[in-house]
């Protein structure tokens, strides 16, 4: 049985599936990362916020990674998107490149400069 809620942070009623035998809760669809919060059930939209401030934690932690194993600019770049094979190896797939013929798909790493470089911030803004 689906339970009505209260959201902790925004105070917005909600409902929530966890305790139901027959369905599975909305949440259950987003990424798993987990604990969340000790405040108890989320709505949806807090829920969303917490998740992508914690992925966006996340990508900067291997991004600093990254850059110091020498990529370069692609490290910090919201251009990028980073892929690892089944092997465990990392490569860098530039997004520009789809629409743009002057950025390679691949970049050779280290990138020390990019004119289509944009960073990305802790808070997903760019400078």
């Amino acid at each position: 049985m689906q339970q009505l809620k209260q959201c902790p942070r925004c105070a917005a009623e909600f409902v929530c599936g966890a305790a139901s035998e027959t369905e599975r809760c909305w949440c259950a669809e987003l990424p798993p990362i987990m604990p969340v919060t000790d405040e108890g059930c989320l709505c949806p939209t807090c829920l969303r916020k917490e998740i992508a401030g914690h992925l966006l934690q996340e990508h900067a932690v291997e991004a600093l990674r990254d850059a110091q194993t020498q990529v370069g600019l692609c490290a910090s770049c919201r251009h990028v998107k980073r892929l690892s094979t089944k092997g465990g190896a990392v490569v860098y797939l530039c997004m520009l490149s789809a629409s743009d013929p002057r950025f390679s798909k691949y970049p050779r790493l280290p990138v020390t400069a990019c004119m289509g470089y944009t960073v990305v911030t802790q808070k997903g803004e760019t400078t």
